[in-house]
């Protein structure tokens, strides 16, 4: 049988190192087939040596490369060091599928591309391999050869319940869910029907052939055998943290398996959910099977920046309105949100700080705006020639502002990244010790004053070590005593 080496490309973005979801269904299918896997996820710059002094000594047949337009970098770093071994090198993710054809001259290591989801085409392209059939038919993928390139019939989307179940084995899940305060991330659905402008989700979901079933949810009993397997893989699991885009989008799936998870699953969970979906019975439903807390995206406190430029077309009051029934059913809230957006005036950033204060999320994180190609904010930013020159440089969005300067400079843009991540990092205590607003607000106001110091230590590309170790105890006593529940399997 095939062995498939994959390498994930996961380096400095900012973030804990985490489970990729759809790597672990893609490991999960070859191994159910019978395939020799193994993965390198790769999260620090000097990680990449590493890899390719393992790949080296492993000689697979088949290399998978999964990363995302932020770690375009590392990839061409990666694939420059002559390597003794050449095996079929298969690249993947949303990166992949949006730039297609290009990837091959931008990167002429690479052999194909996987388009879409991968866990059906690797598997055909591993039994077109053993069984010394022509693998350049595999459907959902693209091949150079030296006569050009084939490019192959994007295949249906499957029943996700047709699929094996997630493997997470291959990566360092023991500290991952540790770290994270004993809380195992998992996916059961997929797809979102919505259209926010700096999202490719409507560029995915076009590229299938079926894509009126691109939002898909296993069923309730396969949701339930997925969970109860994750959790076989690390028992002391506290909580559950559903990565799903919109786990409340279908009414007719989430109030039915509340009710389930409710009888066979002991755990407190997360889940992210767009306002629109939130009525009282989905609340209901959420609260009385263990919800702890819900991650909305507010993206911006300016109604006219969310529907003129964003593609979000809820109010402000509808926001309010959805906070409302999740605070008075007891489920603490998360808001995201962006600064640095095409447009965005000082004053709509004012507007986003105002309006997180008056909703008052327990937990929140601002982001800085990243152009992803193929998202129809891409488009604007480079018609207005917002685009950075080294966007393939940037290898995350929370270190700095991204696109080039329009109606707020990258100081005043920094700035107010800053004020709103330490409202968040303010809230999260209050939220958790019950502090009164005006003490809240207080605290709020002087760590603005003092956010310098604050922003060093929490530096996400600080080569110090020190700083970085700091930075993760921060991480981890934030993620088990505040962000954490308290319950026990």
């Amino acid at each position: 049988m095939a062995h498939f080496h994959i390498v994930y490309f996961d380096v400095d973005t900012g973030f804990y190192p985490s489970f990729h979801h759809g790597l672990a269904y893609i490991i999960g299918t070859l191994k159910e087939q019978g395939h020799h896997v193994t993965l390198d996820h790769l999260a620090t710059l000097e990680d990449i040596p590493q890899g390719i002094a393992r790949l080296d000594a492993i000689r697979p047949q088949i290399m998978g490369l999964s990363f995302t337009t932020n770690q375009f970098q590392y990839v061409r770093t990666f694939l420059s060091h002559e390597q003794r071994h050449k095996p079929l090198i298969v690249a993947g993710g949303v990166h992949c599928t949006l730039v297609k054809e290009r990837l091959f001259q931008e990167l002429p290591s690479i052999d194909a591309l996987c388009i879409g989801e991968g866990e059906l085409p690797m598997r055909d392209l591993g039994r077109a391999m053993d069984n010394g059939t022509d693998y350049t038919t595999t459907a959902s993928m693209i091949f150079k050869t030296e006569k050009g390139f084939i490019t192959n019939p994007v295949a249906p989307l499957p029943q996700l319940d047709d699929l094996a179940l997630p493997d997470y084995t291959l990566f360092k899940y023991e500290q991952i869910i540790r770290d994270g305060g004993e809380s195992f991330p998992m996916l059961l659905g997929r797809g979102c029907p919505y259209k926010c402008s700096y999202c490719c989700n409507h560029v995915l979901r076009d590229s299938y052939p079926n894509k009126k079933d691109y939002v898909r949810f296993p069923s309730i009993p396969r949701s339930i055998e997925i969970i109860q397997s994750n959790l076989k893989l690390y028992p002391n699991t506290r909580q559950i943290l559903f990565a799903d885009d919109t786990f409340t989008l279908n009414k007719k799936w989430i109030i039915p398996f509340c009710a389930e998870y409710k009888k066979v699953i002991p755990l407190p969970y997360i889940c992210n959910a767009r306002v629109e979906t939130i009525t009282e019975p989905v609340v209901e439903s959420l609260k009385d099977s263990g919800c702890a807390s819900i991650e909305f995206g507010i993206e911006s406190g300016s109604e006219w920046l969310r529907k003129n430029l964003l593609n979000r077309h809820h109010s402000n009051d509808k926001i309010r309105q959805a906070f409302a029934i999740v605070r008075k059913h007891g489920i603490k809230t998360f808001a995201f949100n962006i600064v640095g957006i095409p447009f965005e005036t000082n004053a709509m950033a004012q507007e986003t700080f105002r309006f997180n204060q008056e909703l008052r999320a327990d937990y929140g994180r601002c982001f800085f705006f990243f152009p992803y190609p193929g998202s129809e904010i891409y488009e604007v930013a480079k018609k207005f020639d917002l685009l950075p020159d080294n966007l393939e440089l940037v290898s995350g969005y929370t270190e700095s502002p991204i696109t080039k300067p329009m109606h707020q400079s990258h100081s005043d843009i920094r700035k107010n990244n800053e004020r709103l991540n330490i409202l968040f990092m303010v809230r999260s205590i209050g939220s958790k010790f019950g502090l009164h607003p005006i003490l809240e607000t207080v605290l709020v106001h002087s760590a603005i004053v003092f956010r310098k110091p604050i922003f060093l230590l929490l530096d996400p590309k600080s080569s110090n070590a020190w700083i970085r170790k700091t930075r993760w105890l921060i991480r981890t006593l934030f993620q088990r005593y505040l962000r954490g529940s308290n319950a026990k399997p």
